[in-house]
């Protein structure tokens, strides 16, 4: 058996220990899954009170998400003077509020802490993650608020993850001895919540699709021996059908991947009206006796994302096993017997929770939907502005967007095909240029008579004297297809400010693994063939934007 095998194996056996509804510490300590790690990051923390205990429970959930993670401990120190800084990818705030509302009222430390916070911020780019808790709503709302005006900074509300975990936050017995007032019980949730949740949804790329079995998975039973009826629908497979239901709620494509005859599947879904989830809550479905790593595969394709995005539900060990050594990065989880504990390891997977869930997060189900009437549109109409005007295609443009540039960084971390530079900005660094004259962030909207796509490009350039650099180019892979790429870009920049004065424009161009529809686009306008476009600037003579007639059939207006 591969290291890979054996990996996914102790992975999916640990999961009652990391899933558990109240994980202990003895039984996180005795998981091992090795050392095979697909990510390394560095963690700077900021504290009054001990964090250490915490992160030797978090460790198995770092090594369950195949991440590394180096803490760098600072001193205790109340002031927050961030002395011996280094660049981290994380910066996290690790404060017992108390120690400061004992002395002083909430509104003049939240003061204090919103000028820390700023001295910190023009330090490091990296997200800040604050945690601490508090005495009352009004004051978590306040905290919210704060945190709010500053980029990329995070509100860790450590008070009511324990409340909604039911177990006591505070146990002054063991403050001395610990360094830390928080209880055993809080410190096992809090790990849980810290390595699946906060930190993950700083920093990683999302889970954007659900590829979910069928029998023994939303269901108790096989359909093709029990039938439509006699597969049973416990109330924990409601439970979990209903969190999957409300996952897709939020944006996340659900996919059916089933060993079965389609026609019985299809008959399931038509008549079981107790089941949560519809047939047509699957954005896809591949129903067969095929290989399920070649239905992943696509499933992707036509979610348009890549399997690294891609979470793999399946009862059936050997059949994750199977999909993870064919598909090494996808996701994966074993569904258990007992339908509560599959819940709970999706509610705890990391990068399926998000620290706000955006109004273009929720279109992008019924936009992929409409995608299938645009596609069929395609094959029946060859002239491309007689396509575009029977869609009714708009472009809205906005070159100073200053109330989407959390969209924009999300944006930005999110695409993989259609961008060229794979700089992911963060909002901290979005927000910095935002406010430089030498440059300009700038998106662009797509909407059509089958759907609003919301926000689906952004586009960050830096003028260096006459040469005007595209640092950032994102389209999100949901616009592509729609032969809009030279409109969503060459009219995006020809209507920057600092394109007026420029004499020259040059596209930042970095290879990764999957941008080869940006670095084909690219070529076409370098006249090269993709492969020979090099990494580094690529400078097209300002002339040729100049020259760059939109498409007719298509609307544009600038927001």
């Amino acid at each position: 058996m591969s290291s890979e095998m054996s990996s996914t194996i102790k992975r999916m056996e640990g999961q009652p220990v990391l899933f558990a509804a109240r994980p202990t510490r003895l039984s996180l300590q005795q998981l091992n899954f090795g050392e095979d790690h697909y990510r390394a990051v560095t963690v700077n923390v900021w504290r009054n009170h001990a964090l250490e205990s915490i992160v030797s429970l978090a460790n198995p959930y770092f090594a369950f998400g195949r991440w590394q993670v180096a803490f760098n401990f600072g001193d205790y120190d109340d002031s927050l003077m961030f002395a011996g800084h280094a660049p981290a990818d994380i910066e996290l705030l690790w404060l017992d509020s108390s120690r400061y509302l004992e002395n002083t009222d909430f509104a003049s430390w939240s003061e204090w802490l919103l000028t820390r916070l700023g001295v910190l911020r023009s330090t490091s780019t990296a997200p800040i993650i604050v945690a601490t808790w508090l005495q009352n709503p009004e004051q978590r709302q306040q905290m919210q608020a704060l945190v709010d005006t500053l980029p990329d900074i995070y509100f860790a509300d450590i008070g009511s993850v324990c409340h909604e975990a039911g177990v006591e936050l505070l146990d002054m017995r063991i403050a001395v001895a610990t360094g830390s007032p928080v209880s055993n019980a809080a410190q096992a949730v809090l790990a849980r919540k810290l390595a699946c949740h906060w930190l993950p949804a700083a920093i990683s790329p999302p889970i954007k699709a659900l590829a979910l079995d069928l029998d023994n998975t939303l269901h108790k039973g096989i359909l093709g021996e029990d039938g439509v009826q006699g597969v049973e629908l416990t109330p924990q497979h409601i439970a979990l059908q209903a969190s999957i239901k409300a996952l897709q709620q939020k944006g996340i494509f659900l996919a059916l991947v089933s060993r079965n005859e389609r026609v019985d599947v299809e008959e399931l879904f038509a008549k079981r009206d107790d089941f949560p989830l519809k047939w047509d809550d699957f954005a896809a479905t591949e129903v067969s006796w095929g290989d399920k790593a070649s239905a992943i595969a696509r499933v992707a394709q036509a979610l348009r994302i890549a399997p690294d995005a891609v979470l793999f539900v399946d009862d059936n060990l050997g059949e994750l096993v199977a999909v993870t050594s064919q598909l090494p990065t996808v996701h994966a989880i074993h569904a258990h017997d007992n339908a509560e504990l599959t819940q709970r390891a999706l509610e705890y997977y990391p990068g399926l929770w998000r620290w706000k869930v955006t109004a273009d997060d929720v279109k992008r189900n019924q936009d992929m939907k409409a995608n299938a009437l645009r596609e069929s549109l395609l094959t029946e109409v060859t002239d491309p502005e007689e396509y575009l005007r029977n869609l009714q295609v708009s472009l809205t443009f906005n070159h100073f967007p200053q109330e989407h540039l959390s969209r924009l960084a999300d944006l930005c971390k999110k695409t993989n095909q259609f961008n060229l530079a794979m700089r992911r900005f963060s909002l901290s660094e979005i927000t910095e240029r935002h406010q430089s004259d030498n440059s300009c962030v700038a998106c662009v909207q797509l909407k059509d008579r089958l759907s609003d796509s919301g926000i689906i490009a952004v586009m960050v350039a830096e003028r260096h004297g006459d040469l005007l650099v595209i640092e950032e180019l994102c389209i999100s892979c949901r616009a592509l297809g729609r032969q809009l790429e030279d409109t969503l870009v060459l009219w995006t920049i020809r209507q920057m400010p600092q394109f007026q004065t420029c004499q020259q424009v040059a596209f930042r161009v970095q290879h990764g693994p999957r941008n080869q529809p940006a670095v084909a686009w690219l070529a076409g306008h370098l006249e090269m063939a993709p492969d020979a476009v090099q990494e580094g600037l690529n400078g097209i003579p300002k002339h040729k934007l100049e020259q760059f007639t939109p498409v007719q059939s298509v609307k544009l207006t600038e927001e």
